[in-house]
């Protein structure tokens, strides 16, 4: 049975979160950076005062006292942050956990981010601005890989993700967060940027925000194919199915180098060309009552979601913070900023729920 009922699945049918999943089992070699590739990246450590909790994210080198990462890294009422209150002195691991130790002096985050109509006010873990420069208590070592900026258009181009948060299997089979593994050695995989947030789901700002999503190699976990299709229909008893269409996001993935951000990987780097291109900022699932089984609330018999939870597994979304976008007032900020032309470019990877209609389906 076909309806007419316009915004078939509302953002509010999505969970989001500050959340790399790997295509492969996450203890693959492949996965793991070699000590020149972790050059230039970090881990940021903020304990919580009064317990013996620190909250992690990633960061990458953009100047010899400078460190870019997420917003909701370094604003500790952030909240999609599990932990609340004040945080001591944030210190900035060179190279993963093992690495140099320098302290954070200060930072500074991008006016939008706390805008009341499009930062988190009123959007949530979609805020535009959330990035942020760490300014560092001392220079980096001599030999630290300091990274320029991205300026050229990254839709439709493969990044490079490296960062330190919790790993596991994008089938969601085995997951892992340790000291001596994760934020020591980080992982690194590939993933496609296919659309930017407001071309997805019409809120936002337009390039602020890269969306890809965590493909298996089939069809059926074609997760931005899934939310960018227009059409549903009802099945009747309050089961539901998406017409979809795979034109629309034909990228079926990397095979074994495909990965997804998960949690702690915040702030992490996506490299274009070796440049720095976007900060890992959020991913995106659907919501369980839309896919557990009870059609009481509504259920698509089709929901990309290989585990129908929120875990960074086979048929998830993750946006990431375009360095593009804020090019200027990044270049602006650092301090002898590396500028490497090549060409359109010039110098060099968190979740809430938002209760947003995405305007894009339609039942018919």
């Amino acid at each position: 049975m076909f309806t007419s009922e316009a915004n078939a699945v509302p953002l509010s049918a999505a969970n989001a979160r500050l959340l790399l999943k790997t295509a492969g089992h996450y203890q693959d070699a492949r996965y793991i950076p070699t000590e020149q590739q972790r050059n230039g990246t970090v881990v940021l450590q903020s304990p919580i005062l009064g317990t013996d909790l620190a909250h992690y994210c990633s960061g990458t080198v953009v100047s010899p006292t400078q460190i870019v990462t997420a917003a909701h890294c370094v604003e500790s009422q952030d909240p999609r942050s599990p932990d609340y209150g004040l945080t001591g002195t944030t210190r900035v691991y060179l190279g993963g956990l093992g690495g140099q130790m320098i302290t954070a002096a200060s930072y500074e985050i991008h006016p939008f981010y706390f805008d009341p109509e499009i930062g988190t006010p009123k959007l949530g873990a979609f805020a535009a601005g959330d990035i942020a420069i760490v300014t560092l208590s001392e220079p980096v070592p001599a030999g630290t890989k300091i990274y320029g900026l991205y300026n050229g258009d990254p839709i439709g181009k493969v990044a490079t993700h490296i960062s330190y948060g919790t790993t596991g299997n994008g089938d969601g089979t085995e997951e892992s967060f340790t000291p001596e593994d994760s934020l020591t050695r980080g992982r690194i995989g590939q993933n496609l940027y296919e659309i930017d947030l407001y071309n997805a789901f019409e809120f936002g700002l337009e390039g602020a925000h890269l969306i890809y999503d965590f493909d298996d190699g089939t069809p059926e976990h074609n997760a931005l194919a899934w939310w960018l299709s227009p059409l549903e229909r009802s099945l009747g008893g309050g089961l539901y199915e998406v017409i979809v269409d795979q034109s629309l996001a034909p990228d079926l993935g990397f095979g074994l180098d495909e990965v997804m951000m998960a949690h702690n990987d915040s702030g992490g780097g996506a490299f274009i060309d070796g440049l720095l291109a976007g900060v890992h900022s959020f991913g995106i699932s659907l919501a369980e009552q839309w896919c557990d089984g009870d059609p009481r609330n509504g259920e698509y018999v089709n929901a990309p979601d290989m585990t129908c939870a929120l875990d960074s597994s086979f048929g998830e979304l993750a946006g990431d913070t375009s360095i593009a976008f804020f090019y200027d007032w990044l270049m602006a900020r650092l301090i002898f900023p590396v500028e490497i032309p090549a060409p359109a470019t010039l110098g060099l990877i968190g979740f809430g729920l938002l209760g947003l209609g995405l305007g894009r389906r339609r039942r018919a």
